[in-house]
């Protein structure tokens, strides 16, 4: 019976990568709610929970780096993210989106992992946005002031993140076809 419950060291180091993924995502969470929540990157707030997300998912493939958009995507929302139910959907369609297309067409580097990563930005907060404008909290001035170098400075985080995201998914072996 014990036998059975033996952890080999390879599923030990997928542990550790996805303990790791955790970690890095934790991290971001923190980084982006408790530091950035205070001070800003030239007048703008960075949204980082989106680009660990993204380069998460590109980097281990659709199903894998789905559930992990997913659960991910819905832990932030539980955290009382603002429009959290927005978050879920988007961080969760978009990445498995751009990770089939870059399994079927692009090549997984650096440049389509860049633009799918905008993308992801861009389309949750200009839903949020879009969502805030509808109920009438927010001008539509804001959409050039606010939300666009939103996006451009979040992209700006990344590279680290893709560069730690390619060290993470080196720990362990390939998974099984």
């Amino acid at each position: 019976m014990l036998d059975k419950l033996y952890i080999t060291p390879k599923q030990w180091l997928h542990i550790l990568r996805w303990t790791l993924y955790s970690l890095l995502f934790l991290l971001a969470m923190m980084l982006q709610t408790v530091v950035f929540g205070n001070h800003t990157i030239f007048g703008v707030q960075p949204n980082l929970v989106p680009v660990v997300i993204t380069c998460v998912c590109l980097r281990e493939g659709a199903e894998r780096g789905g559930l992990f958009a997913l659960l991910t995507s819905l832990f932030w929302c539980l955290s009382g993210a603002d429009e959290g139910s927005v978050s879920i959907a988007v961080l969760t369609i978009v990445p498995v989106l751009g990770s089939l297309l870059c399994s079927a067409v692009l090549t997984n580097r650096f440049l389509p992992c860049l633009a799918i990563t905008v993308v992801t930005l861009f389309t949750e907060q200009t839903l949020i946005f879009l969502l805030k404008y509808f109920f009438g909290t927010m001008a539509g001035s804001r959409f050039v002031t606010d939300l666009i170098p939103c996006v451009l400075v979040s992209a700006l985080a990344q590279p680290v993140v893709y560069l730690l995201v390619k060290c993470i998914e080196k720990i362990g072996d390939a998974y099984e076809s």
